[in-house]
């Protein structure tokens, strides 16, 4: 008995994973490029992609976040961009502007490919080459 508990908690638990996963593809519209300028709030790195939230302001002052979807910490790693440099926007609460790709279902969400910071000449890559830092769909 305590095999076969075992045995569905590892199931669960894989299903769970391959469930999060999804393909750029199915989640962004690639014809939407979007930038959104504002302060970073936070910064979730995790597998299998982590999470950039950014606060914007409408016309009228209200405050909107901004979900930006980041490649896996690896993924970051290898193109420059480490947690440190991205917790270091969440202190400093600098004005950002984000380059990324809308989400489909037009929520306040994207896929962030750059980040400018405030002295225009730091850029951050959070995945410039889109398709080349999501893992493609499992078959």
């Amino acid at each position: 008995m305590k095999h076969m508990s075992k045995c569905i908690a590892l199931v669960l638990a894989a299903s769970l994973t391959a469930d999060a996963h999804h393909s750029f593809q199915a989640e962004y519209d690639q014809s939407k490029p979007l930038t959104q300028v504002g302060r970073v709030t936070k910064i979730v790195v995790e597998n299998p992609h982590g999470w950039l939230y950014l606060e914007t302001k409408r016309a009228d002052g209200r405050a909107i976040v901004w979900q930006i979807e980041m490649p896996a910490p690896n993924a970051l790693n290898r193109i420059g961009t480490g947690k440190d440099n991205l917790n270091e926007l969440v202190m400093t609460g600098e004005q950002v502007s984000v380059s990324a790709y809308a989400a489909r279902d037009e929520s306040k969400h994207a896929w962030g490919s750059s980040l400018k910071r405030q002295d225009g000449q730091t850029v951050i890559r959070l995945g410039e080459n889109a398709q080349a830092l999501v893992p493609a769909a499992p078959k």
